[in-house]
């Protein structure tokens, strides 16, 4: 028999994910990685001094429901990726869409900007650290959602390990907000965006070792010629 073959006989042996298990499980993950985040944001880069004023303005709000909507598309990637059998397809459509209109609302941000005023809101004051901080807020969270999504049935432990770091990724951005002062589109767009997808690299790394069958008696595999 080969691998493929057993683990497919063996993931219709387990018998269906009980329902409404994952969505409960990664919501907690949520919630204990946003406490996370908020913890080594607090210890680590502050808060931001202006905070009490930024909340009374749009745009932190705006960069909030940007990373939120993301890891809403990722969590329901995660969601899906749990359950063999079970396409992910809109999931990534949903989380490509946001990020398109995202970059669009970039786009139109930067036309209407001379050249300088271009690269002052591509970079603002933190592009160096802002995708580094946000991927190191993200790391613990990726690992836990890793062992939580361990415990279900992911045939496709790559792709769902993506998914775990860039739904943690998201979450930490969202906390992330409250440490960084930058308010342009562009800005987010690019730094946040590769952030959270550095994130989900991570995640799809290890995901490739931690949600991999490795628990398989090697007599049952027998001869594999694949």
């Amino acid at each position: 028999m080969r691998t493929d073959e057993l683990i497919d006989s063996l993931v219709v042996d387990m018998g269906p994910t009980p329902r409404g298990e994952p969505e409960r499980k990664l919501a907690l993950v949520a919630a204990g990685g946003a406490l996370i985040a908020l913890a080594l944001v607090l210890a680590w880069l502050k808060l931001r001094p202006d905070l009490g004023e930024a909340v009374g303005r749009p745009f932190i709000w705006i960069k909030a429901g940007y990373t939120a909507l993301l890891a809403v598309g990722a969590f329901l990637a995660c969601e899906r990726l749990a359950r063999p059998g079970v396409s992910s397809a809109r999931a990534w459509a949903a989380f490509g869409a946001v990020v398109a209109v995202f970059a669009g609302l970039a786009l139109f941000e930067l036309i209407g900007l001379d050249p300088a005023g271009r690269i002052a809101a591509l970079r603002g004051g933190s592009w160096q650290v802002c995708s580094r901080n946000i991927a190191l807020l993200g790391a613990p969270t990726t690992l836990i959602a890793l062992a939580v999504l361990r415990g279900f049935a992911p045939t496709r432990p790559g792709l769902a390990g993506f998914a775990c770091g860039a739904f943690s990724g998201a979450v930490a951005a969202t906390v992330y907000g409250l440490h960084c002062p930058e308010a342009t589109f562009a800005f987010v767009a690019v730094w946040y965006t590769l952030g959270v997808l550095g994130c989900a690299a991570l995640g799809a790394v290890l995901g490739r070792w931690m949600l991999r069958w490795r628990d398989l008696a090697p007599s049952a595999l027998g001869s594999d010629p694949g």
